[in-house]
């Protein structure tokens, strides 16, 4: 045999070789496994329960009905606005009716988180306040951890002060925020 057809019979045969490997590759069996993740995410919602009040009737420490304290859940403003998870929950407006230097009132209600996420809270803003020294307020409201479907009990109390002028009105708007309980909320 010359070696020009030896040498073709080689490469003939490399390439036979060559052939058959990457054939028996392809043909192999083979199985393969998809992953596919789904991230439903939860939501941050917290909500006032009906609020009431110790006056409900003879004023708190006296024996004549002549002020009044009233609780209850209205909309004042929307402050969920440019929150894109906010639902515009309703606020909890307190008004005391003639009130009087001594007169007393505690509102009490329960913040209950309707979402689905533990919520951290309530970190108070005071957004609005000419009370001055004409009425003063005390709370209970410190930072606790609220787990969804748990309620927690607070209380805030107003006395009229003897430096409160006749016919006059006070006000004080807060805002309570609650935010989830692994994260703080921005500034704090």
């Amino acid at each position: 045999m010359s070696w020009a057809r030896e040498k073709r019979l080689l490469q003939a045969a490399a390439v036979l070789i060559m052939l058959t490997v990457i054939g028996s590759a392809v043909a192999m069996w083979s199985d393969s496994l998809k992953v596919m993740v789904t991230v439903n995410t939860g939501d941050v919602d917290v909500e006032f329960s009906p609020p009431s009040t110790d006056d409900t009737g003879i004023d708190p420490g006296y024996d004549k009905d002549v002020g009044a304290c009233y609780a209850n859940l209205v909309e004042i403003e929307n402050e969920d606005e440019g929150n894109p998870t906010g639902n515009n929950d309703l606020d909890l407006n307190i008004t005391i009716v003639n009130g009087y230097p001594s007169y007393r009132c505690t509102v009490t209600f329960d913040v209950t988180n309707v979402g689905t996420v533990p919520v951290k809270g309530p970190h108070i803003t005071i957004v609005s306040n000419n009370l001055g020294n004409a009425v003063s307020w005390t709370h209970n409201m410190t930072e606790i951890q609220i787990d969804p479907g748990q309620s927690v009990w607070f209380w805030i109390s107003f006395h009229v002060e003897q430096a409160a002028s006749e016919n006059a009105v006070y006000t004080l708007q807060l805002k309570l925020m609650f935010h989830q309980w692994n994260e703080e909320p921005a500034g704090g």
